[in-house]
């Protein structure tokens, strides 16, 4: 404070109300501090996404556009349409490089909202876990429309350890409650788009434990296994 008024001189100062302005317990908005907590070289055009596969011009049509047809049309005529689409196929047959086409689609026709892709080799240690998995796609949601950024930020400020929780937790504070807010309005905002999730099985098992403890913290519970946290996921 005293800084602030170095080298000031003929003034006087009859009253004095000094007011700290902070939105969250870190100081920082919530906003800004759901950014800090993400892993943006998850995000399909990140830079250390760069070097990606692509599907070469004119190759994997068929399956780009079937894909692209359910996001854009759903199921048709079905009564009970499926939200979820699973793409399965053997290691190293072009999984990751058709979604990473479809994904740069999908943003061209403004269908798409989110995006993670896994990677549990050459990556950053947020690509590998499942850590930063719901708060990356509430950092995307935010962006694309006015409406979501206001009910997450109040979610977070509502919430100040939602860091803090597991998935579950995660996905209902800022994901599923602040959808189901703005979709109770009487204006409610038609929202509608993809979210990809690429490379579930490369996710990797964090682990909660130090194998250097001893005495009591050494009867911690074992290790997760990789497919525990990538189940938490699906």
């Amino acid at each position: 404070m005293a800084n602030s008024f170095q080298g000031a001189h003929d003034f006087q100062v009859d009253q004095l109300r000094i007011t700290n302005i902070s939105s969250s317990s870190s100081g920082i908005g919530p906003l800004r501090e759901l950014e800090s907590r993400i892993a943006a070289g998850a995000i399909h055009d990140s830079a250390e996404r760069c070097d990606a596969p692509k599907c070469h011009p004119d190759t994997r049509v068929a399956v780009q556009d079937d894909l692209y047809g359910w996001i854009t049309d759903g199921d048709g005529e079905s009564e009970n349409p499926r939200k979820m689409k699973w793409v399965t196929g053997p290691a190293g047959t072009g999984k990751t490089a058709v979604l990473g086409s479809l994904s740069e689609r999908c943003k061209a026709g403004g269908v798409l909202v989110a995006t993670f892709f896994f990677a549990s080799w050459s990556a950053s240690i947020g690509r590998r876990r499942k850590t930063a998995l719901v708060t990356i796609i509430a950092h995307q949601l935010a962006r694309y429309h006015p409406d979501l950024r206001e009910e997450i930020s109040e979610a977070i400020k509502a919430n100040s350890d939602i860091f803090d929780k597991n998935l579950h937790t995660q996905m209902e504070v800022l994901i599923l409650g602040p959808l189901q807010e703005i979709s109770r309005r009487p204006d409610a905002p038609g929202l509608r788009g993809a979210v990809m999730i690429d490379g579930v099985d490369e996710c990797e098992a964090e682990q909660y434990h130090d194998t250097t403890t001893t005495g009591s913290k050494s009867k911690l519970l074992p290790p997760r296994a990789n497919d525990q946290d990538q189940l938490e996921v699906l």
